[in-house]
């Protein structure tokens, strides 16, 4: 048999060289400074849009990044950053599904990730769970999962399609997770 593969999502994985130690710093400053803006974030901090020039390698690594990641997608223009953002969670925080609507590649970088300290979590767009048994199935992949679920990594970029639904699971570490989160197009 010969197998064809529809409507594929695709994430990648990066490990970068960033200064954690600075980066962290500049994370926590900025928390210092503002009040959490309300949008995925259950618990948590989250800045709302930051100045890009705030964390200027991370944001040449991302853009950089996101300009190969494209490539799959067979656009004419290379992306630009639209806005970046910063999440601090800590014990029990977490972010509720959603997407980034208005924007075609979207990502997360971890700055401080310790184990048990929350998954990125994407959803399957296919509504699987109507047609196949969880109790029927021997093990799971990527074509009968209901999610996929990503363990974060210090100094990894995530990028993926701004559409693919995902959340954040529950940080259960004593130690907070630092993030950092943005958008192309």
């Amino acid at each position: 048999m010969i197998k064809i593969e529809l409507f594929k999502s695709i994430i990648v994985k990066k490990k970068l060289k960033q200064n954690l130690l600075s980066l962290t710093k500049v994370s926590l400053d900025i928390e210092k400074k503002n009040n959490t803006v309300v949008k995925s974030n259950s618990g948590g901090f989250n800045s709302g849009d930051i100045n890009h020039d705030l964390m200027p390698e991370l944001v040449k690594d991302i853009v950089h990044f996101s300009n190969i990641f494209i490539k799959n997608f067979n656009l004419k223009k290379d992306l630009k950053l639209g806005n970046i953002w910063v999440n601090i969670n800590r014990y029990k925080d977490s972010n509720l599904s959603h997407t980034h609507p208005f924007s075609i590649i979207s990502g997360v970088f971890y700055i401080k990730a310790l184990k048990n300290s929350g998954n990125l979590v994407f959803i399957n767009p296919h509504p699987i769970q109507n047609y196949l048994e969880t109790n029927n199935i021997n093990g799971f992949n990527k074509f009968n999962s209901q999610v996929w679920s990503i363990p974060p990594e210090e100094n990894i970029l995530y990028l993926f399609p701004s559409w693919l639904e995902h959340r954040v699971s529950m940080n259960l570490s004593k130690e907070e997770r630092i993030s950092v989160s943005f958008n192309l197009s």
